[in-house]
């Protein structure tokens, strides 16, 4: 017998796959419908076992810690606080925080280096790309925070204890942090970028069946969570426009 003759198509090459076949979560299903999922008994009773879409993007809010009066805001999703005179140290707030799901890498900046209010003074490293994050005051880095560099996930985790990010020596008077926000006033803010970013996840997830890399079939993994389902490089894109 040929090699030819050996092979055996399980799939037909002019058969459809469901998109929940490939993206790993049924073993084996065609479609017959031409991804009008919308219309679909099988699409229906799979995303009442998996989350919805128009509550998929609610997961920003599980891990999201209340804002603290003892602290003032940036715009830009950063946190300052006095510690010592003329000594502030610099996070980022916690929505920010949980909408990075998994940072990979912190790039933190020198200490000494005199930095800008508005100039990118960190650096997140995600799987889609990587986030600058712009510094809410104009400064002198003094010290930086030693276990961002083998615990990137306190960015996440503990934003506003554990995973500050730096100390600096501020070189400007308090009249020229007039822009910094209270919490109260960060609150309205954030909870508005927070809303859009929400809206744009649900937007990316009606507009088609999820990216697939290696999956469950190709004796991979599942995918998982958000991220994965409008896969990373578009998810990045969104964080960035928003949060950015």
């Amino acid at each position: 017998m040929t090699p030819q003759a050996k092979k055996c198509h399980i799939i037909p090459p002019d058969e459809l796959r469901c998109v929940w076949m490939s993206a790993g979560i049924l073993s084996y299903q065609l479609c017959d419908r031409q991804f009008d999922c919308d219309h679909c008994p099988v699409d229906a009773a799979m995303r009442k076992r998996y989350p919805r879409r128009e509550e998929a993007s609610a997961h920003i809010e599980t891990a999201r810690e209340v804002l603290r009066s003892d602290r003032m805001y940036s715009r830009k999703h950063c946190w300052a606080k006095v510690i010592h005179e003329n000594i502030i140290r610099v996070g980022i707030e916690p929505g920010l925080g949980a909408a990075l799901l998994d940072p990979k890498e912190i790039v933190l900046p020198a200490e000494n280096q005199r930095i800008g209010r508005g100039q990118a003074s960190l650096w997140i490293v995600m799987e889609g790309g990587t986030l600058p994050v712009e510094s809410p005051v104009n400064g002198i880095v003094r010290d930086t925070n030693p276990q961002l560099s083998e615990k990137p996930y306190l960015l996440r985790s503990q934003p506003l204890d554990h995973g500050w990010v730096y100390d600096m020596e501020v070189v400007e008077d308090a009249a020229e942090r007039r822009d910094l926000l209270t919490s109260d006033q960060a609150e309205a803010k954030f909870a508005s970028d927070q809303a859009q970013f929400s809206h744009l996840l649900s937007g990316a997830l009606e507009q088609g069946r999820p990216e697939v890399g290696v999956t469950m079939a190709d004796g991979g993994l599942r995918l998982q969570g958000i991220a994965d389902m409008v896969g990373p490089v578009r998810y990045f894109s969104l964080l960035r426009k928003v949060f950015g």
